[in-house]
């Protein structure tokens, strides 16, 4: 069966804390790869205060199989209260690279 390929989002609030949870999630094979944007500036709302703080940027690419694993996952291991986790269905993409996705993640 051909699971969704999603692509989800998640910030942190260093590179090696990035680092740390993108292996641990493609050692786990609950996704197939992590890209990680450095030195991004967040701007948000917390506790009726504004904050301005560096971030990096996962793209974590995997399927809506492992989705609620990697919710678990970061939820446990993840240095924020509330980590921003979020899932956008990939809705098209080349098919050689949409295939190795589903089969890298088990």
């Amino acid at each position: 069966m051909t699971q969704q390929p999603k692509l989800i989002l998640c910030t942190t609030d260093s590179y090696s804390s990035a680092k740390q949870l993108a292996r641990n999630l493609v050692e786990k094979k609950l996704v197939a790869c992590v890209n990680i944007v450095p030195n991004m500036t967040s701007i948000y709302s917390w506790h009726g205060q504004v904050h301005e703080d560096e971030e990096w940027l996962m793209l974590i690419k995997s399927t809506d199989k492992r989705f609620g694993d990697i919710k678990d996952f970061v939820s446990a291991n993840h240095p924020y209260d509330s980590p921003e986790l979020i899932s956008i269905n990939i809705e098209d993409g080349l098919p050689d690279y949409l295939t190795w996705t589903q089969d890298s993640v088990k």
